[in-house]
């Protein structure tokens, strides 16, 4: 993810190095350069105006910020200010990977920018679903590989076959004292008429994780509020996994590419597209990066579920949302 090794100082060197690589005979979508701009001022304290700035090349930056760390970081940037469209040029699909093959980029990211630049959907479906964060943790579950074989990419979604115990599990949640992080889970699950994992049809126990964050953060599940924790759970991490899960989640809610298969309805996009859509993406990453424990790596959050929600925000520093965000 960008910005958790590039320093202050660099801010318009990588401003530069995006706008070199994605601008090229102008922003594909008016808002590329308008969260550019929320982006850099709000994480780097620098203020400019996307829309004029000056490229740089690619020579010129990789002596600015001659590290791979770096380089992964503004690779990513670059990604992100693409998936934000709803239609993706090859030709900044080319422009990107041409910087990425320079300073030695290779990974399952630019594939998926690759795939959807082409309209290749479905291959691009199944890149996301993947190399998601989830199919790390899916791994983990009883039979994954034959619920893979037999349903395909749902199975890295959803409870294909049921297991009582593990609807007990969280069921149990609602008996925990209101206020606690179980009973806020219970709760969120209850207010939306979401079918708890271990029942068919509902979201699998891996996928559930990020519904706690969902709770912690206190994010909607609309497409803004998915958009919204999974900028959070980047940052709120030191795997790179969930940088996919953030990029899939622009492109399925924002630019309208992929699909989500949880859910009937399928996805139009344009949803970053409210007032204050950059400001709340760019204000969740602020406060993921402030969070003092690793929100995805090694995190039960069962071990947590009893302990009041507030005293779990103050002790994992998990910052209130700006007063601008909520307005």
């Amino acid at each position: 993810m960008f910005f958790k090794k590039i320093a202050l100082e660099d801010a318009p060197a990588v401003a530069g190095a995006v706008v070199g690589a994605c601008r090229l005979d102008g922003w594909s979508n008016p808002l590329q350069s308008q969260f550019l701009g929320v982006l850099f001022k709000n994480l780097m304290n620098y203020d400019v105006d996307f829309e004029v700035l000056a490229p740089i090349s690619i020579e010129d930056f990789m002596k600015a910020l001659p590290t791979q760390e770096e380089h992964l970081e503004v690779i990513d940037l670059m990604l992100a200010v693409e998936l934000l469209c709803h239609v993706i040029p090859e030709s900044v699909a080319h422009s990107i990977k041409s910087w990425a093959a320079a300073l030695g980029i290779h990974n399952e990211r630019l594939t998926l920018l690759r795939d959807l630049a082409k309209q290749s959907l479905a291959v691009a479906q199944s890149d996301f679903y993947r190399n998601n964060y989830f199919s790390d943790k899916d791994e983990n579950l009883p039979h994954f590989h034959r619920l893979v074989k037999e349903y395909g990419l749902p199975a890295y979604m959803l409870t294909l076959t049921s297991d009582p115990l593990e609807l007990a599990r969280w069921e149990q949640l609602g008996s925990y004292p209101e206020g606690s992080l179980g009973y806020g889970l219970w709760s969120f699950y209850q207010k939306r008429g979401f079918l708890f994992p271990g029942s068919v049809g509902g979201v699998n126990q891996s996928v559930a994780h990020h519904d706690w964050i969902h709770v912690l953060a206190d994010y909607d599940s609309d497409g803004i509020g998915e958009m919204e924790v999974a900028a959070f759970s980047a940052f709120a991490t030191q795997s790179v996994l969930p940088t996919m899960n953030f990029f899939g989640t622009l492109s399925i809610f924002q630019g309208g590419l992929l699909q989500s298969i949880v859910g009937d309805k399928p996805h139009l996009g344009h949803e970053l597209e409210v007032p204050n859509g950059s400001e709340r993406i760019v204000d969740a990453f602020k406060r993921g990066r402030a969070c003092v424990v690793d929100l995805i790596e090694d995190m039960n959050f069962f071990d947590h579920a009893h302990i009041p929600l507030n005293e779990l925000r103050l002790r994992w520093n998990i910052l209130p949302k700006s007063i601008e965000t909520v307005a």
